[in-house]
């Protein structure tokens, strides 16, 4: 078998994978060095409890081209692939979970990259069916996603996932502490492609749908991603404040063409219409400076590159736009 010349990183974050290690390992290894020239497997131990060095130290010494990264405290899975992307080497970079994911699948996977493909994502052929809420809830969240982000998710999707150095060097870019990969994805314009797969469990788990951590992390896209709830609380203060001052009309007016108006009662609805109308403005204004504001400090750079070709001189032997004396006097 011919192997491809290219270097491939294969990423995966650690968490209290200790039993499962060294079968994953020697799988990914075999896989790797079988199929292309250069390689390296980057481990992320995230916050691992069950010894999961002491059983990585003897496997330093039997695989080549393993590295191991270990954080100094827990966070989310995506800064600890985050963490990978930054120390990865590779033409293409891959990420897989140690229990859940087949090695064998990266070949393909990275040879549709090279195809022309940003992103290969692995999609599920049978995920875990879930419950009736947690479809419901599933079906809310793509409509609102649509809406508000622009995005559309791909169900079955998880972190196995092939990407090239281009779509790497754009993603480490976006800097973000509420990082959620397949949205920071879209929204750089990655290419992507699907590619079917058939998840195994090497401890002997499955995994399942946790339906508060879904809506927690669902809430969590929606919020982080979009000014359009600060929007809507803007349109909702102006809307307020606008009916603030009819109502004050509507005070005025009684006070002029009714009689037997109760002494106090005009300047008591003016006084609380115009207070009430002040803080929906308020509301309003500062709905608009943090949506402003938010906007700036997103950690979003204004572009990305896809691609970058210069001819083979650089530059001119004569130089049109350079003065070989100055006319100053």
């Amino acid at each position: 078998m011919t192997r491809a010349d290219v270097l491939v990183s294969a990423v995966a974050v650690l968490r209290d994978h200790a039993a499962v290690l060294p079968a994953f390992v020697a799988e990914l290894s075999a896989v790797l060095d079988a199929h292309f020239t250069n390689y390296e497997i980057l481990l992320i131990d995230n916050g691992s409890t069950d010894g999961t060095g002491d059983v990585l130290r003897p496997l330093l010494a039997r695989h080549r081209c393993l590295r191991y990264l270990r954080l100094t405290r827990p966070t989310d899975d995506e800064t600890a692939v985050l963490a990978g992307f930054d120390a990865a080497i590779g033409d293409y970079v891959a990420t897989l979970h140690p229990d859940h994911d087949p090695p064998a699948e990266l070949p393909a996977m990275i040879e549709s990259c090279r195809a022309g493909n940003d992103l290969v994502l692995g999609v599920d052929r049978q995920p875990p069916r879930p419950g009736f809420a947690y479809r419901a809830l599933r079906s809310a969240f793509h409509a609102l996603a649509g809406k508000l982000v622009r995005f559309d998710p791909v169900t079955g999707t998880s972190v196995f996932r092939v990407l090239s150095r281009q779509a790497v060097n754009a993603l480490v870019k976006v800097r973000l502490r509420k990082r959620h990969f397949a949205l920071v994805a879209a929204d750089v314009g990655l290419t992507t492609a699907a590619h079917p797969f058939e998840r195994i469990s090497r401890s002997g788990r499955q995994s399942s749908h946790s339906l508060f951590r879904s809506l927690r992390l669902g809430l969590s896209v929606l919020v982080h991603n979009s000014l359009v709830p600060l929007r809507i609380a803007s349109v909702l203060g102006l809307l307020g404040s606008a009916l603030s001052l009819l109502y004050s009309f509507y005070v005025v007016g009684v006070y002029l063409f009714k009689q037997d108006v109760m002494p106090g009662w005009t300047t008591l609805s003016l006084a609380v219409s115009g207070l009430f109308g002040l803080a929906f403005l308020m509301l309003a204004l500062m709905g608009e400076y943090i949506g402003r504001v938010l906007e700036e400090s997103s950690a979003r750079p204004l572009y990305h590159l896809r691609d970058e070709v210069s001819s083979a001189v650089m530059l001119a032997e004569t130089r049109r736009n350079v003065l070989d004396r100055s006319d100053a006097a």
